[in-house]
């Protein structure tokens, strides 16, 4: 059964009414295929999750704990959540699972596009989820959220690959560095532990939408428990470029000050939480890589996009670290 028959037939199901067009597939999400689609009742995003991801045993409790994060911010800060029907958020047909999600006509903003405002929204964003300390039922810290992910053993599984492939040569060369990130943010583990809140754990600007300055924050998957001055950093990093590879020191303070508005930053460890920074990057690079070996899915476009996250995550851990020092000089920590 093609793609666009079976949201049909969920369309119908969730008593959203006969499709006007064909769905339109809407491009920029890495892991999920999302669709625009128009009904007679309205237009609405469908998201087909991965199958893949879907096969693991914890995955539909996860998507579930999500929304359910989602919907406790909802009258915090402007976002996107999926429509509940009969009680569900999560709807299953023909094997597959689906979010349905209400269209909004608002895009992503990326590089040069980021201008102070949208930097100043979202330090306000994320001090709005940090300091309403929300909890969430079912939704608790991880018991040991760092660990050391099996660089070695990728190393061996890639020299067995007869095609130097560009994501391969960049993996071998700094696979040394990978490792001694990976160690100094498992030291800081204890220290970030320590102090945790539920957040989103991904806003960098593909998962932000604009309708002009107003932000509607989307895909809530990778929501849970984090240090929150670790994803401040990393929300900089994501924000702040000056659309050269370096970061802009004006976006920095506007979005640090927005931040502090609602944060007390006296005392924190910034050594520590400077190390705990690189552990999202380190996850999303293990699990890309496995995507690229095939030991994560195994369809050639799986694979394919596993094999471009890899080289841009390296090239994204790079940055990070070439511009900590900027950020700690506009933030006061030195």
């Amino acid at each position: 059964m093609k793609k666009y028959q079976v949201i049909e037939l969920l369309t119908r199901k969730l008593g959203l009414g006969q499709m006007l067009e064909e769905p339109v597939r809407v491009h920029g999400g890495l892991l999920h295929n999302m669709y625009h689609v128009k009904t007679m009742a309205g237009e609405y995003a469908v998201k087909r999750l991965n199958p893949e991801i879907m096969k693991r045993p914890e995955a539909l409790t996860n998507f579930k704990n999500s929304e359910k994060i989602a919907k406790a911010f909802e009258a915090a800060i402007p976002l996107v959540c999926a429509i509940t029907f009969e009680g569900k958020q999560i709807q299953c047909l023909d094997k597959d699972y689906y979010l349905v999600f209400p269209w909004i006509n608002a895009v992503s903003v990326f590089g040069q596009d980021i201008t102070f405002e949208h930097c100043r929204v979202m330090g306000e964003i994320l001090g709005k989820i940090h300091y309403s300390k929300r909890q969430v039922e079912g939704v608790l810290p991880e018991a040991d959220p760092f660990e050391m992910f099996e660089w070695e053993y990728y190393l061996q599984r890639v020299r067995s690959f007869p095609d130097e492939k560009q994501w391969i040569m960049e993996y071998k060369n700094a696979v040394s560095d990978i490792k001694n990130w990976n160690k100094e943010a498992c030291r800081s583990h204890v220290y970030l532990s320590g102090n945790q809140v539920i957040s989103h754990r991904d806003l960098d600007p593909k998962n932000v939408i604009w309708d002009e300055y107003k932000p509607y924050v989307i895909d809530w998957e990778s929501a849970g428990y984090v240090n929150p001055f670790q994803e401040l950093l990393e929300v900089i990093h994501y924000w702040c470029g000056d659309g050269n590879g370096a970061l802009d020191e004006k976006k920095i303070a506007v979005l640090a000050g927005a931040y502090s508005k609602y944060a007390d930053m006296a005392g924190v460890d910034w050594n520590a939480v400077f190390s705990g920074s690189y552990m999202g990057m380190l996850g999303w690079l293990s699990y890309n890589i496995k995507r690229a070996l095939g030991i994560e899915g195994s369809d050639q476009e799986e694979m394919g996009s596993g094999e471009e996250q890899v080289i841009g995550t390296i090239r994204e851990l790079y940055s990070f670290q070439k511009n900590a020092g900027q950020i700690k000089k506009v933030i006061g920590c030195e």
